[in-house]
């Protein structure tokens, strides 16, 4: 039993599997299309079989590579404790502010309302 006529659908699955490493739906469809193309050579059986899966498979991998070093430096730049923090001293602001209200508003609603009593009993007196 030859195995050749699953090449192309064998191929394509495993192109997607590694475009899908790159995270994104465009790279996942290049790798199942660049892997069913290299399966469709195979099965032809032409004389450039070899150089060309050679030079699918490079423009493949490396495609997915430069996608997945360019994921991973930005991981770098940007990581999962850069952005936990940022969100941390947002919320510590937020409960500034609101410990500020929490304390200015009381301290100026009784200002105001004593200085409203005083001109009353002034009134009265």
């Amino acid at each position: 039993m030859s195995f050749k006529p699953l090449l192309p659908a064998t191929l394509g699955v495993v192109g997607g599997g590694i475009g899908a490493l790159g995270g994104n739906p465009v790279t996942a469809g290049l790798g199942a299309g660049l892997g069913a193309g290299a399966g469709t050579l195979l099965v032809q059986g032409s004389d450039k079989v070899e150089s060309e899966v050679r030079v699918l498979e490079a423009l493949t991998t490396g495609d997915v590579n430069k996608v997945v070093e360019a994921k991973l430096d930005e991981a770098k730049n940007n990581g999962f404790f850069d952005g936990v923090l940022t969100e941390v001293y947002g919320v510590i602001k937020l409960c500034v502010i609101g410990l500020g209200l929490w304390i200015l508003v009381p301290m100026i609603y009784t200002h105001w309302h004593s200085k409203k009593q005083k001109e009353k009993w002034k009134k009265e007196v």
